[in-house]
């Protein structure tokens, strides 16, 4: 069953979201390809960057309302000097309890349940577009996490190799405090959870999208993965699971900012007039302030990368999953995982599910709409079960031609260390046309135009796309 709701005045930390009663689940694929772009359609649904209310701040964070082929493969590249550890942070000295995850089935070759995107190299009306899209050599085959370069390979960069089959990176880093021989905060995987994919028989909900394993980044830990490097956890683990050791501050890391960056950094015009150092998309900030600014069980991971010539963006996949949901929602234990962008064209958090930020508060509504909770049979072996999850969702963000982008990635518990919150990220990929908010461009979408970073929708699964009432955006 499809839903798409629009219009409501019913108000979460971020914008306004439409109140259902009912719980639907979102089972088709929303993608934000366009202009000759193929979306992988076994995704759930597909935003790309932060969607917050143009109208600026919503209610006082304390009183929100909590309603409740096989491919050949490469070797990472490996470099002390690049993936560092940062010096400056202590770790905390509490030891942290252990729970007994469960170990699920031996499924099917990852080799063999993989979708990766395939985006053709054509002209974008500029210049031809030269980035690595058709045919990148994954080189995540053999990596366990043992190397905290692994983590790069996992999500589909670094990769060592020819330039037209692999997307390099540089100044990468990978901070976890002292996980590093024992990554429980963190994993590579072929497979999360034991659930069936109700768009792809035969395969399972969670696996990788690209190459062979995905990257796994919790506020707790995270069990091994068997031998074929599935993680299955203990039925409803998650919400008993705590201090993995990780950075608790009273900051976020560099280049991550809380404070809003839109309307040359006085905020209140989202995604628009950029200061180029805070967060553009607006949506953090009363998110950290409801969360009382102080981050616990922090894991952050950073790289810059050049953009090819003609191309205009790029594109990743994730999901978010979280214990504090539903019974935290409006109050301190305000988890977040923010994925960051510093480019000529955007600075600030770009990632979001049904236009919000994901965090437990501002997922409440788009949880409840579009992902998963309670006994949804999709969260079975996550350890999340009784709480609530996104599902998959593909972000989208422009970039310039030729520039360097810096991109980073953080999740953290808020306020305490206790009951874990996660995400898995993988297929990190260029977008030869890329994408513009509406706020910047009212004509993206059009023909001739650049889709909309967080307002498009394929027409199989909208056919009224376009229309009153509905996504403006219309993909073919």
């Amino acid at each position: 069953m499809v839903t798409i709701t629009v219009m409501s005045q019913h108000l979460f930390i971020g914008v306004s979201r439409p109140f259902v009663a009912a719980v639907t689940v979102l089972g088709l694929a929303i993608g934000c390809g366009g202009n000759g772009e193929e979306t992988n359609t076994s995704l759930t649904t597909a935003t790309a960057g932060p969607t917050t209310d143009t109208t600026g701040p919503t209610t006082d964070p304390t009183t929100v309302d909590p309603t409740t082929d096989t491919t050949p493969t490469t070797t990472p590249t490996t470099s002390d000097s690049e993936t560092t550890d940062d010096p400056t942070e202590e770790p905390t000295t509490e030891e942290p309890t252990t729970d007994d995850p469960t170990t699920g089935p031996t499924t099917e070759d990852p080799s063999e349940t993989t979708n990766t995107t395939v985006e053709p190299t054509t002209d974008t009306g500029m210049e031809e577009c030269e980035a690595p899209i058709v045919g990148l050599v994954p080189c995540d085959g053999d990596i366990d996490g043992s190397d905290s370069d692994h983590a790069f390979a996992a999500l589909g960069v670094g990769c060592e190799g020819d330039p037209s089959e692999v997307i390099a990176i540089h100044n990468r880093k990978f901070a976890n405090q002292q996980q590093w021989k024992n990554p429980q905060s963190w994993r590579v995987a072929t497979q999360f959870g034991t659930a069936d994919d109700p768009n792809n028989p035969g395969q399972k909900l969670f696996r990788a999208r690209e190459g062979s394993r995905f990257l796994m980044v919790s506020t707790g830990r995270i069990a091994e993965p068997d031998e074929d490097g599935v993680v299955v956890e203990a039925p409803g683990s998650q919400f008993d699971n705590d201090n993995n050791l990780n950075t608790d501050a009273n900051t976020l890391p560099a280049p991550l900012s809380p404070e809003v960056g839109s309307n040359n950094g006085l905020g209140g015009t989202p995604k628009v007039d950029c200061d180029g150092v805070n967060d553009c998309s607006d949506s953090i900030k009363q998110n950290w302030e409801l969360g009382e600014e102080s981050p616990r069980d922090m894991l952050h991971l950073v790289f810059d990368v050049d953009v090819p010539a003609g191309t205009n963006g790029f594109k990743f996949d994730a999901a978010f999953f979280s214990s504090e949901f539903p019974d935290f929602v409006g109050d301190p234990f305000n988890d977040m995982f923010l994925v960051w962008e510093v480019s000529e064209t955007f600075t600030g958090n770009i990632a979001s599910f049904q236009e919000q930020p994901l965090t437990v508060t501002s997922m409440a509504d788009p949880i409840m709409e579009a992902g998963y909770m309670a006994d949804d049979p999709e969260l079975a072996g996550t350890g999340f079960e009784g709480y609530g999850a996104t599902g998959w969702f593909t972000v989208e963000a422009g970039a310039a031609p030729g520039e360097t982008v810096t991109f980073a990635l953080a999740i953290m518990d808020m306020h305490d260390s206790n009951k874990a919150s996660l995400a898995i990220i993988d297929n990190w990929r260029w977008s030869c046309a890329g994408c513009q908010y509406i706020e910047v461009n009212p004509n993206c979408g059009k023909p001739d135009q650049p889709p909309c970073c967080d307002l498009c929708i394929e027409s199989i699964v909208d056919p009224e796309c376009s229309t009153e009432g509905h996504l403006p955006c219309c993909l073919e």
